[in-house]
């Protein structure tokens, strides 16, 4: 009789996935911070005036964007429109918010700089008549000697 019993097969022991979905998470996590969204796109040529002094608006869902170019064709989010048509499109606009949200509705103004001061009156009057109170303007840093 031999000393050496023999045995059943050894089977490869199957993989362990339980740290999968935490990998998975984390890359997902990873492109959500480093990419960077943007949701109106300018289809319109500008220049851009310079400040000394910029700040980076957080909350995105409740901005409006209005974007003038030189030939002074404006861009409300992702439309062209004239001048008139602002206050139809402005309306449409907040009727989409939540009521709750209307009031904090805030206007990013990108307008080139040697737009007529007399359009971006016009523009400034029609959002105030929709009760869009708040306006930032849109600015390249400027480059410091």
């Amino acid at each position: 009789m031999s000393r050496f019993r023999l045995s059943a097969p050894r089977r490869v022991p199957g993989i362990n996935t339980a740290s999968l979905p935490d990998m998975i998470f984390t890359l997902l996590f990873f492109f959500m911070i480093v990419t960077h969204m943007r949701t109106v796109p300018v289809m319109t040529q500008l220049h851009l005036p310079t400040a000394q002094e910029l700040q980076k608006l957080e909350e995105q869902s409740l901005l409006v964007y209005v974007i003038a170019g030189k030939d002074t064709t404006i861009q409300l989010n992702t439309r062209f429109i004239r001048p008139e048509e602002m206050p139809v499109h402005l309306a449409t606009l907040k009727n989409n918010v939540v009521e709750e949200n209307r009031g904090k509705m805030i206007a990013v103004l990108r307008i080139d700089k040697d737009l007529p001061m007399g359009l971006v009156n016009d523009i400034k009057h029609h959002l105030r008549q929709a009760g869009i109170l708040t306006i930032h303007y849109s600015a390249e840093k400027s480059r410091s000697k």
